[in-house]
């Protein structure tokens, strides 16, 4: 039979009203009694020998934390703190309590209505004061000078006897009055207070971490939060670190303020990042950047961005429109990189985004915001008009800025004297001269393979590129902004296109043809009804993203395509007359020959000047008659193969239609006069019968041609 843990007596003695008994004292009562005679080594070694050689119920359990709990307090009380650290932990006691007496900790994690159980007798011998440091300045010494406590030059007591008040008969209290001018202000008595606080501190460190893991959430939580507190105060990075990377229940309310306020921010990201905040942790991040925040153990707060955002992949789009303007203006190349990964659709919704991210960028980096619209019209092809004149404005800027420099100019200068000298010299031909060469290449092409290799090149590329390639801006404004520069003439082949677009063909053939001595372009811009800059310079230019624009059939690059043949006749006549009001023998001659398909000798005859030899116009005339009379015989047997072709279908159909006869078909007696009129055409309702007799003559196994031959669309052909 097991017995409870209450005293038992065989002594009973009885009186007239009460009954006594003779026991042994509790080990309660003996530790209690130990401990108010300050004996608390001996109420140690009694706690130990109850809780040895035996194991315990759960009352002698009980008993043992409330011996432990009472040990620890005593001490405690005494500022004996870090002896008094195993008794709390072997006790058990509610954190919370330890916890109430550090307002830096209790502060962040109580309301006014906190409460925590205890044992009765526990909280009787818990000390008066509020919290540790109204605890130090009672300095509870049993011996001053060997204290471990105590600095060699503390002050001794002025009395070895114990107060007459004083509930323990050894311990000596406070020094006040006795230090001037006072115990809070003496230098001794402050610095007894801080060697107090530091051992306070570390009694509270190692009894909450022997608490960690352990009792209700509501315990781990204050557990884990005050821990946070005190390596966050204490500059303990590394334990802080290896505190909130592992398994914790820290309030993140109550400890990002004092992480922010001891600096130590890196520690709060990674705490926002196992919580999964991070929306917050970006903008921690930012505070570093900005230099709101400091904290030395961030490095490299920027690459961190980048490198979160980097691992959604796109995938956040919300973050990333959030981030990435404000990113790409510290960062213009990696952020602009974070924008353009971003999978976008052609959606409105995603259009105005687009424009959003424009418009921002624009304020906060100008040339960010310049790439990024190249992005948009190049890469991602948006059809839209207004980003299409923002782009050919951008470029048109950039160009004239780029001219402003003195070197360039010369050299773009000296590129136009030397294209149009060449041109002037090669078409220096002697009047009796027939013979024809092969045309130089464009200026464009002239320009790209000699000038060297620049960013006043790249811009001047681009610019020519998006004048002819996108729509929707006005041709009128960004001529009228060239001339007003000064730069026409250096620019001639830029105002030609543009003059193209307006519509003045006639104007841009002039200026391609005689100003610019272009021959090339210009018979490219006839030949294909106002194409300046064709695809196969662009291919040729090494700019990948332009020349796939240019190359785009039926995409949103809304490039000048090919006119119809009419358009592009008109345009070859037209540049023929401005070789012949110039006199232009030899361009005229050769322009006659390549494209004599377009031209009709009947037009191109009384436009040649009377004084010009008949030489000049042989092969054109040559190959306009052979062209003429290929076309005639062409003709004459397309239309003898289409007669033989009738002739055999109506041969094989005689014998059916003489079968048939003629049929009369009247008018109904009833029909008024405004019905159809009689119809007497022996052929109506001929097909029908035909294929009734075809199905006669295939019952007979018959082979017959059949009336009605299907071409490759699946259409009848009509043999009637």
């Amino acid at each position: 039979m097991r017995h409870g843990s209450f005293a038992r007596s065989s002594i009973l003695v009885y009186g007239q009203d009460t009954i006594h008994s003779l026991v042994q004292s509790t080990v309660i009562s003996q530790v209690e009694t130990l401990l108010e005679n300050n004996k608390i080594e001996d109420a140690v070694d009694l706690a130990n020998n109850f809780a040895s050689g035996q194991a315990l119920d759960s009352d002698e359990a009980e008993t043992l934390e409330y011996i432990h709990q009472i040990i620890a307090f005593a001490l405690f009380s005494q500022t004996r703190f870090v002896d008094a650290a195993p008794h709390f932990l072997a006790g058990a006691l509610d954190p919370r309590i330890l916890i109430s007496y550090f307002p830096e900790l209790s502060r962040p994690l109580f309301t006014d209505d906190e409460e925590a159980d205890m044992y009765d007798g526990v909280a009787k011998r818990m000390p008066i004061e509020a919290n540790v440091d109204d605890l130090s300045e009672y300095l509870n010494l049993s011996n001053p000078p060997s204290h471990p406590c105590l600095p060699d030059h503390a002050p001794l007591p002025l009395s070895d006897t114990p107060a007459p008040d004083s509930p323990t008969p050894l311990p000596l209290r406070n020094y006040s009055p006795h230090l001037p001018p006072s115990t809070r202000e003496a230098l001794a008595a402050q610095e007894i207070h801080k060697i107090l606080r530091e051992e306070a501190i570390v009694m509270i460190k190692s009894v909450l971490q022997g608490f960690k893991g352990q009792g209700k959430y509501k315990q781990q939580e204050v557990t884990d939060t005050a821990l946070t507190i005190l390596f966050a105060r204490s500059g303990d990075t590394t334990s802080l670190i290896s505190h909130l990377e592992s398994a914790n229940s820290t309030s993140l309310s109550a400890v990002e303020p004092v992480l922010l306020e001891t600096g130590e921010v890196g520690a709060l990201c990674t705490l926002l990042r196992a919580r999964g905040d991070e929306g917050r942790v970006m903008e921690i991040w930012k505070g570093l950047v900005e230099g709101r925040y400091s904290d030395s153990s961030v490095s490299n707060p920027l690459s961190n961005m980048f490198a979160l955002l980097e691992s959604k992949q796109g995938r956040d789009r919300a973050m990333l429109r959030k981030w990435g303007v404000w990113l790409t203006a510290r960062d213009s190349e990696r952020g602009l990189m974070l924008l353009m990964s971003t999978k976008r659709s052609v959606k409105e919704k995603d259009r105005e985004e687009d424009l959003t991210v424009l418009s921002e960028l624009q304020q906060l980096h100008p040339i960010a915001a310049r790439k990024f619209l190249e992005w948009l019209v190049i890469v991602r092809r948006r059809d839209d008009a207004e980003l299409h004149a923002q782009l050919v404005q951008a470029c048109i800027d950039e160009l004239l800025e780029c001219l402003q420099d003195e070197s360039t100019l010369k050299l773009w200068r000296a590129k136009f004297t030397s294209y149009t000298s060449q041109s002037s010299q090669k078409n220096a031909l002697s009047p009796s001269s027939t013979q024809l060469q092969r045309p130089q290449s464009s200026f464009l092409a002239y320009f790209v393979s000699t000038a060297p290799d620049s960013p006043s090149k790249r811009a001047r590329l681009k610019a020519l590129f998006a004048l002819q390639a996108l729509s929707g801006y006005n041709a009128e404004i960004v001529k009228s902004q060239i001339v007003a520069s000064g730069f026409d003439k250096v620019l001639g082949l830029e105002v030609a296109l543009l003059d193209g677009k307006m519509g003045m063909h006639r104007t841009a053939l002039r200026a391609l043809a005689l100003t610019l001595r272009d021959p090339v372009s210009a018979e490219t811009y006839a030949r294909t009804g106002g194409i300046v800059v064709p695809v196969e310079v662009v291919e040729a230019c090494g700019m990948g993203e332009w020349g796939a624009l240019f190359a785009a059939k039926g995409g949103p690059g809304i490039l000048e395509r090919e006119k119809s043949s009419e358009g592009k006749g008109e345009l070859v006549r037209m540049l023929l007359e401005v070789y012949m009001e110039d006199g232009e023998p030899r361009q005229t001659t050769r322009l006659l020959s390549s494209q004599a398909a377009s031209l009709d000798a009947v037009d191109v005859i009384p436009l040649v000047p009377p004084d010009w030899p008949l030489s000049s116009l042989s092969p054109f005339l040559t190959h306009s008659f052979r062209r003429t009379l290929h076309a005639k015989h062409e003709g004459q047997i397309i239309k003898a193969i289409c007669a033989a072709q009738n002739s055999k279908v109506f041969e094989g159909s005689y014998l059916v239609f003489r079968e048939q006869g003629a049929i009369i078909e009247e008018a109904d007696d009833d029909e008024d006069g405004d019905g159809e009129p009689e119809s007497f055409n022996e052929k109506d309702g001929l097909a029908e019968k035909i294929a009734l007799h075809l199905q006669d003559q295939r019952r007979s196994e018959v082979d017959v041609a059949d009336l009605h031959p299907r071409v490759s669309n699946g259409e009848e052909v009509d043999v009637r």
